[in-house]
């Protein structure tokens, strides 16, 4: 795992991004809980069609103007993804969701709906021994021992990893897998 940089898109989705220039997705890529978006703005910049989840209306708008800026093909919503009536995902709708730092268990079936069978999800956030070294401590927002594996384990499971990271000191899971066709 490298390390942790808000400007750059995280190492896993780097380390992988064949998986989205190789062979033409499903439908378009969702960034859910976007932050600052590098992740689909990464992903953007491929020449991929992403739209950005967040309910920071101000860090939406950096993202829908950088976008312009670049000419790229993004669309953006204002959402709070642990409201029930806002956070229902399209059904069968991306080729692709790209969830990173961010855990809100109940959302969980949506995210598997939402994706085209063939579609891949990229999930990379903490686990419990994290706490350890600070935060989040929250054990809300943090995966219980191979609780991602699990979730996705009738998937085919393209990369999986679950450890401390040294640069920076981190303790993360990480798994990208295909929705079964």
């Amino acid at each position: 795992m490298q390390q942790h940089n808000a400007s750059e898109p995280a190492g896993i989705l780097k380390k992988h991004l064949h998986l989205f220039t190789a062979s033409p997705l499903p439908g378009p890529v969702l960034d859910l809980a976007c932050g600052s978006g590098r992740n689909g703005l990464f992903l953007a910049e491929q020449g991929l069609e992403v739209y950005f989840w967040d309910r920071d209306q101000s860090g939406l708008q950096k993202i829908h103007d950088l976008a312009l800026e670049k000419k790229l093909k993004v669309h953006t919503k204002e959402v709070d993804l642990e409201a029930e009536s806002e956070s229902t995902l399209p059904p069968s709708f991306f080729g692709a969701v790209l969830v990173f730092r961010y855990l809100h268990r109940p959302l969980l079936p949506d995210i598997k709906n939402t994706l085209k069978p063939g579609g891949i999800i990229v999930y990379e956030t903490f686990t419990s021994s994290q706490a350890l070294l600070g935060r989040p401590t929250n054990p809300d927002f943090l995966l219980r021992d191979r609780e991602l594996y699990s979730w996705f384990q009738d998937w085919e499971i393209l990369h999986y990893f679950e450890g401390k990271t040294e640069a920076p000191q981190e303790y993360l899971a990480g798994l990208i897998a295909r929705k079964p066709s």
